[in-house]
């Protein structure tokens, strides 16, 4: 009567500490790749603003407008600012 290798006590062990080791690894690697992290937040930010633009489209253009007029100020004031270091 022969037994079937992968029911072996040694092998069962192995095969339970290999899954372990495949699980640790992949948790590092989603932990530890910084660029795919940043990917996957910029893409739920895109998310977000698509929901928001589609749920409330008034109160997005009053924020999008909000935000071009902190953004040109704040450029205006810096030119300002080295434009009067320069004379």
């Amino acid at each position: 009567m022969m037994t079937d290798p992968n029911t072996h006590p040694g092998v069962v062990e192995a095969q339970r500490a290999r899954s372990e080791l495949y699980d640790t690894l992949g948790q590092l690697r989603d932990r530890l790749d910084y660029a795919q992290r940043i990917d996957d937040s910029i893409a739920r930010a895109k998310r977000r603003v698509a929901a928001e633009r589609r749920e409330n489209p008034v109160g997005f253009a009053i924020g999008a407008v909000a935000v071009a007029a902190v953004a040109g100020v704040t450029a205006w004031g810096v030119t300002r600012l080295i434009v009067r270091a320069f004379r």
